[in-house]
């Protein structure tokens, strides 16, 4: 326990270090994206489900220079609750852990800036919606911090997920309002092989 506990501080000190800064504004000029790709979002939200199941998918993704991927604190806690009974989640630790380490500048954890509306009953219900919707609010620091407030900041953000949207959409009424939030937001929600596919025709 106290080797976990000691793992999760490190993991902690290792994401304050790398909050998002100016350098993520300068990193967006960096990115190397030929112009048919430049219709795809700069920044890449992956949820929990996403890396537990399509590691491979986004190590090629950070390892492009096309794109930013942003790791929500929330994807975080999701990892930490299914790191005793899913592989994938503790590999997915693994590699970030690693990767903060290393100080890559393609991969950024998001911290939560200020008290989000916090939505409890909502955690207990539907934990899925729940964790969208904070995934949503720390997308939206992300572009106000980005765009100064003047700039259309749609197609900046796309949340990848491991599941299809349309049935996600079927799920509940708080799954489907917490996409439709995304939406409202400028943010797409797409399943991370269909994006990963795309994303391989355009290059």
């Amino acid at each position: 326990m106290a080797e976990e506990e000691a793992r999760r501080n490190r993991l902690m000190r290792d994401m304050a270090q790398l909050r998002l800064q100016l350098e993520v504004s300068q990193l967006e000029g960096s990115l190397q994206q030929p112009k048919a790709q430049s219709s795809m979002s700069p920044y890449l939200v992956p949820d929990t489900a996403a890396l537990c199941q399509h590691l491979n998918l986004i190590r090629q993704l950070a390892g492009s220079g096309c794109f930013i991927i942003i790791i929500p604190r929330t994807v975080i806690d999701g990892l930490d609750r299914l790191k005793k009974e899913n592989a994938g989640a503790r590999d997915g630790i693994r590699f970030l852990e690693s990767e903060f380490r290393k100080g890559n500048r393609y991969i950024r954890c998001q911290k939560e800036a200020g008290k989000s509306f916090e939505r409890d009953k909502l955690k207990r219900q539907d934990i899925e919606a729940w964790q969208l919707y904070k995934m949503v609010d720390s997308c939206r620091q992300l572009t106000v911090s980005q765009s100064n407030g003047d700039e259309d900041t749609a197609g900046m953000v796309t949340i990848l997920t491991d599941h299809q949207v349309e049935e996600l959409c079927t799920r509940s009424a708080a799954m489907k309002a917490a996409i439709q939030a995304a939406g409202s937001a400028g943010m797409e929600l797409k399943n991370i092989v269909e994006f990963y596919r795309q994303w391989k025709e355009i290059g």
